[in-house]
């Protein structure tokens, strides 16, 4: 391959045949070609120099956003992770606290479900209680005369034992003079204490329905 100063000093021998003027702007074309072709390689190489100082910053950079995006995928992936498990323990949890509450008011359903189910046995019971008492008493209060039994007993008794009246014997009046009225008021003793005569204790007349007992503590059964 010629280069620029092998075209500039090269040089033909004189014969019948081109034109030297011809020849010779036709080297000066070659020549101005060849440099323009120089510097524009010149300036390629350049550009690729600064193309290729540019790829490898790029490749540079591509390898520091590569290393950037594995570490934010990896922190990503870790943050994920995280989330994840701090989703599934707190999912736990409250999913066990739920349980737990759904066991406690289950637990304190069923207590008051007993309670009250007790509450309803007691009152059966106590409501069978009260009507066997009514009935004890009922029949206690049946068990007493009454009005007609009295009146047939009292004709009983007459026709058993016939009795004569007795006539008591007149009471005569008695005449009780009058004082005389005296000319002055009498002066009374402020000092004057009245007399209190005692009452003799009265024994009231026994019969078979005295024993009997009423109240909120008697029990029917215990005479």
């Amino acid at each position: 391959m010629l280069t620029i100063d092998e075209i500039k000093d090269i040089s033909f021998r004189k014969g019948r045949g081109y034109r030297g003027e011809d020849v010779d702007a036709f080297i000066d074309e070659v020549i101005l070609t060849f440099e323009q072709m120089r510097k524009e390689k010149s300036d390629l190489i350049r550009k690729m120099d600064i193309l290729a100082t540019r790829v490898e910053q790029y490749r540079a950079d591509e390898e520091t956003v590569r290393n950037a995006l594995l570490s934010s995928q990896r922190v990503a992936d870790q943050c994920i992770k995280e989330a994840n498990a701090k989703a599934a323990a707190i999912i736990s949890d409250a999913e066990a606290k739920a349980n737990n509450m759904v066991k406690e008011s289950n637990a304190v359903t069923a207590k008051q479900k007993e309670a009250y189910l007790k509450l309803k046995n007691d009152s059966i019971q106590l409501r069978a209680e009260l009507e066997a008492l009514y009935n004890k008493h009922l029949k206690t209060i049946n068990d007493l005369p009454t009005d007609a039994v009295l009146i047939r007993k009292q004709e009983e008794l007459d026709r058993q034992y016939p009795t004569t009246p007795v006539e008591e014997p007149a009471v005569e009046e008695e005449i009780v003079e009058e004082a005389p009225k005296a000319e002055e008021a009498p002066v009374y003793d402020d000092s004057f204490e009245p007399v209190v005569h005692s009452v003799p204790d009265y024994a009231p007349e026994e019969n078979r329905f005295s024993n009997l007992k009423f109240g909120d503590n008697y029990d029917v059964d215990a005479d």
